[in-house]
Formats: C-alpha cells, structure tokens, sequence
C-alpha cells in the first residue's frame, strides 16, 4: 500500500511538472504527461513500481471520461451541428478506416484486423485538438465546427468500435472465440444491444429524475456528488454485466444525464476527479511504451506516423469539402485531425484483450499515437500558410467562390446585384452572425445601401429568403471581395469569429479598397494590433468592451454620477490605446488622437432647412465659443468639403463632422 502510494506521489509530481513545462510551451498536457509516462516506466528510469494498480485507476478514468463525454453530448448538440456532425463525421470516420484497411491488408494482417486497426486510426484526440483549437481561439469558426462535429462523431463511435472487437476477433478465429460463431454473436450483441437501450430509456423517463429529485432535495453537495457516482458507476457494471462495456455504460450514464436539468452542475463535480485520473491514463499510456520495441523498429514506425499524418487530413478535408467548406477550411479541419488519439489507444487495448490484437499491434499503435501528437501542435501552426497556399493555387471551384450551378441557390438575385452595382458606394459585411444582422438591419433602416458575405451556406439560403443581398463565399479570398465590389464600398466591416480568416480579410480589405473605412469585430485584445497593423481604420474587442459595459453597469447601480462613469470610461480606452500602441505625442491622425484626446471624439450634425445654423457661416454659428465644438468636414450633395474655412455658409442638409467632448449631445442644438 505504502509502495502505491508513492507511485501516486511520482506520478502527480510529474503531472505538474509535464502541465508548468506544456503550459510554458504552449502545448497540450497531454503530450507532456505522455513523455512523463515513458521517463516514468520500467523501459526508461522505472520510478514507477505499481504499474498494474495504476493501469487499474488509469481506466476508472476512461470510464469517467466516457461519463462527461456522454455528459457534455445533448440532442441540442447534435442537433445544431447534424449536418457537419452526420455527413463529415461519417466520411471521415468510415473513410479513414476503409483507406487505412487497404492500406494494411498487404502488411499480412487479416481482414477483420485490418479493418479494426482502420477505426482505431480513425480516432483523434479530443484533448489535444480542443485545448489547441480554445488557445487559438477557433472553436466558434466554420473549421472549428467542423472539428468539434467530428471529434462528437469519434467520441460516439469510439463504443460501437470497441464493441466489434470479440466479433472481429471471433470471425477470424482468434483469441477465444470461435469462427464459425459470428452471426450467432452478431444476434446475441443487437439482443443486449436493445435491451440496454430499454432499461436507458427507462432510466432516462423515471430512474434518473426521480433519484436527482430525491437527493437535490436535500441540498447536499456530498449527496449530489455520491448521487452522480453511484448512476455513473451503476449504470457502467450494468452494461458490463449484460457482456458489454464499463465504457458503453458510463457513455450511456452520462448521455441520459446530459438530458435532465441537472447536467451542468453533474459535469461541475465530476471534471476534477476526470481531469486527476485522466492524468493517470496518459501516463500509464506512456509506462507502456516499450523503448526498445521504438529503438528497434524506428524507421518502419516514423514512416507508419508519415503515412497516418498524410492519410488522416486528406480524408478529413474531404469531409469538410463534403459538408460544402472551402478549400481553407477545409485544410484547417484536416490537419487539426491528423493524430491518433487517446481513445485510438483503449480501443487497441480493448483489441487486444479480445485477442484480435497482439502487444506487437498495441505498441505500434502506441507510438504512432505518441509521435502524431507530438507533430499536432507544429501542424496546426503551419496550417493558416498550407491553407492560404492551397486556397490561392487550389481550384476555384473549392476555395469559396460559388459556380454558376450554386448561385441560383446561395446567390443575390440578379436585381440585387444590380441595385448593389449602382448604389455604390455601400457598406460591405463579412459575416452575418448577430453583430453582422444588427448591422444589415441598422442600414436597411437608414436606407444605407449594403452588401453580405457570409460562409454558412444555410444562413445564406435563410436570409436570401428573407430579400437580405447577401452572397455566399470565403471573404478571405480576392475573387469573393471583387465579386462583392469591395472596392467601391465606402465602409468595409469584420465581423467573424475565425481570427485568422479576419487578418487575411483586413489585409485583401486594404488593399482592394485603400480608402474604405475598414471596422473589424475582435474577440481578445491581443488581436487588436496585428489587425491595426494590416491597415484596420478601427478595431473594436469584446474583451475590452464587455469590461467597460459591466463596469459603468455596475457603478451606474452605485449611483455613480454619469459624468463620472464616462469620465472613467474615457481613461480606460486611452490607458489601454496608451499600452497598446506607442504613439508619438504629435501624432494627428483623428483615429490616433484618442490616444493622447480620450476625452475627445468626433460627432456627426445633420442640418435640417429649420435649424437655426442654416444660412450662417461657420464662424458666425459660434459653435466652438458657445458649444465647444470644430468643424471638421462638411458633406455637402455628396461631396466631403474638408477643413472647411470660416466663412462657408451652411445649407440646409448639410452634414457636420465636428470634434468636442466625448459626452456631447448634437441635441442641444
């Protein structure tokens, strides 16, 4: 007991130091406590004494994974990615597997373990693409949702595979079983199949929220935490017990969790002991790699890791093709999904104890995985330039400019073009989420002439219903911003959640349309200045607006005077602008001096034929010594009159641009 506990303090002690080290190296845990695992293993420094026991708490971890995996899956979920979820993750999942089946059928395996050893291949690794896809910030991008779609599929898919194996095993006389029994098997697995199906169901109607019921009751932590585990761990040896898996039981567990009210908090109390335990998998992983089998057989296995790295982004960018993504998405998807997973490696081990698989088979299938995804990282950094690459020399057809057959259906009307055509100059929308509506409504109303490019092809069809002169397309590519006339547009504004795409964007924005007043929609402030630098007029973050939004919000509930709420408002933009840009003191663009003026700002006058300024000059309106404003520009019949002198007499419709105090209201005039 006392040697085991030790272990555990090892083990633990090399958990931290692999998260400070990935963390310090901007890489995933995952890969650190896998190398951690193989220093720790009898083949490297053997600090580690107990290895059995902890492979034993190293699965009570699979099975909790499985259980939050099961928990953080709804039919909402499924629902709203079901067109990514059911045609990309099946030709990524069944095509990988069938490519990778061929491909080892002349190695001398047979059949069913060629075909077994395809779905193992198939699998990535969720941990590892999630945590890269959340530091990028791209798990809300076309791409991001492609990925995640297919990670749902792999997760799901990952029980039905490790459930073939005795079948696979049995058809082709291995192991145990028994070739001659396989439709037998086959009847007897969909027989336990329903039946576990039935008794889900019924615990889903009545077992599970009566029993939630029962214990929220009480308003125990301790029993609500006691409550999740005796459903995780009971519904898992009931599966078992029916001759099928702890992990199909706890997927099952924690599916019919993830349906009640009490879901969220379920996955609260369980992601601690996941994540702890889930540390003791990838190292007891890494204990089990043996380095003499890596030493001895090291160019057959980097050339197998090659081939994967090559095969596995090929069929997942077809997927993303297949789900209508162009070409740069669709290479984004593919090399985010090139590794073999952690999943790939309890679906080996399940083949392995069924006898389809040999320890051979397990450690080479170990360290392709170990390989794959110490090379995911360095491909998903090279993967906005693969992809540029491939979109700018790739087919038209694929890098997101619509054919003459797509447009009937993702196309403007031809009217639409036309009144785009000639009621420019227009303001130009890349993206239509809810920022990009509220823009395309805000114009309409003004009856300001717009224009939308958006790549979510059933948000286009459902606004083209709705008359919206929108286009389908990837504004990151040049073709899509001339077929939008960007270059006559008057204002050009961002507003997509794929920061990459958004620099790409800003950089072709710029140079089709150099004078265009160029807005961009950011999610972090670290972003902000990359974007000014590839000639943004303006970038407005989330994360700094959202700030300022909760804290006026909160001192206004304080009874905080207004003058004082903006007064703080303008320090901290000018405080932030300060540390974020460092701009020279004479510095005189407009936008800049909000730098050094954070209390100044620019305002806009529209002169109506009853205004009391009309048929005075500008120096006889007094509107600096009354007002403390100065005119900036007039527009005037369309026309912009700049730095407009003294005696110019204003008309009626009339627009001033004006300078003056941030909290200004045009209303008093």
């Amino acid at each position: 007991m006392q040697s085991l506990l030790v272990d555990l303090v090892v083990i633990f002690a090399l958990s931290v130091l692999a998260a400070v080290v990935c963390h310090r190296l901007r890489l995933p845990s995952a890969i650190g406590l896998l190398l951690a695992g193989v220093l720790a293993g009898p083949q490297a420094l053997g600090l580690v004494r107990n290895a059995h026991e902890i492979e034993l708490l190293a699965e009570i971890g699979v099975v909790l994974l499985l259980f939050v995996i099961g928990l953080e899956i709804s039919l909402a979920d499924l629902e709203r990615l079901q067109r990514f979820f059911g045609i990309g993750g099946s030709v990524q999942f069944f095509g990988t597997a069938a490519v990778v089946a061929l491909a080892l059928v002349p190695l001398g395996l047979v059949p069913q373990q060629s075909l077994y050893l395809g779905f193992v291949v198939a699998l990535s690794s969720t941990a590892i693409v999630l945590r890269l896809l959340q530091d990028r910030g791209e798990l809300e991008t076309p791409h991001g949702r492609s990925i995640l779609s297919i990670l749902i599929y792999q997760d799901v898919g990952v029980v039905p595979v490790m459930l073939t194996a005795p079948l696979l095993a049995s058809a082709a006389g291995l192991g145990t079983g028994d070739g001659g029994s396989g439709l037998s098997a086959i009847g007897a697995l969909l027989l336990k199949v329903l039946l576990v199906a039935a008794l889900g169901y019924g615990a889903y109607r009545w077992v599970v929220p009566w029993v939630l019921e029962l214990i929220t009751r009480t308003r125990s932590s301790e029993a609500f935490l006691l409550g999740v585990f005796m459903l995780c761990v009971g519904i898992a040896v009931l599966t078992q017990s029916l001759g099928l898996s702890l992990a199909l039981g706890a997927f099952l567990a924690g599916f019919i969790l993830s349906e009640s009210e009490y879901s969220h908090q379920a996955v609260a109390v369980m992601l601690p002991f996941r994540d702890v335990l889930m540390s003791l998998f990838f190292i007891s992983i890494g204990m089990l790699l043996e380095i003499g089998y890596l030493q001895a057989h090291l160019l057959p296995l980097i050339l197998l890791t090659l081939a994967v790295l090559l095969i596995k982004p090929l069929v997942a960018a077809g997927a993303s093709l297949a789900v209508g993504l162009p070409l740069r998405q669709a290479v984004l998807s593919g090399l985010a999904l090139g590794q073999v997973g952690e999943f790939s490696l309890v679906a080996t081990k399940a083949g392995v104890t069924a006898g389809l698989l040999g320890q051979e088979d397990f450690q080479s299938v170990l360290a392709v995985a170990v390989l794959s995804m110490l090379a995911t990282p360095m491909l998903v950094a090279a993967s906005p330039w693969l992809a540029e690459w491939l979109a700018s020399h790739g087919p038209a057809r694929l890098t997101g400019v619509p054919q003459a057959a797509a447009q009937a259906v993702l196309q403007p009307s031809q009217e639409m073009g036309q009144e785009l055509a000639s009621a420019a100059p227009h303001v130009l929308i890349a993206g239509f989420g809810v920022t990009g509506r509220n823009l395309a409504r805000s114009c309409r109303r003004c009856d300001v002439p717009y224009a939308v490019v958006e790549l979510n092809a059933a948000l286009v069809k459902q606004a083209r219903s709705l008359a919206e002169p929108i286009h389908y397309g990837d504004a990151s590519q040049p073709a899509i911003l001339q077929l939008v006339k960007a270059r006559q547009a008057r204002a050009i504004v961002v507003v997509i959640d794929d920061p990459a795409a958004t620099r790409r964007i800003v950089e072709l924005a710029r140079r089709e349309a150099p004078h265009a007043y160029l807005l961009v929609r950011s999610r972090y402030l670290r972003e902000v200045e990359p974007l000014l630098q590839l000639g943004a007029d303006e970038v407005i973050a989330d994360e700094l607006e959202v700030s300022i939004e909760v804290f006026s919000r909160v001192l206004a509930r304080m009874l905080v005077p207004r003058e004082a709420i903006q007064q703080m408002i303008g320090d901290v933009r000018g405080d932030w602008r300060r540390m974020a840009r460092d701009l020279a003191p004479e510095a005189t663009r407009v936008t800049d001096l909000r730098t050094v003026l954070p209390q100044m700002a620019t305002h806009s006058l529209a002169l109506h034929a009853g205004s009391s300024l009309v048929g005075r000059s500008i120096a006889e309106s007094r509107l600096r010594e009354e007002h403390g404003v100065t005119v900036l520009a007039v527009i005037r019949t369309g026309q912009t009159l700049a730095n407009p002198r003294s005696d110019l007499r204003l008309l009626g419709d009339d627009v001033l641009f004006v300078i003056g105090p941030l909290d200004w209201d045009p209303v008093l005039l």
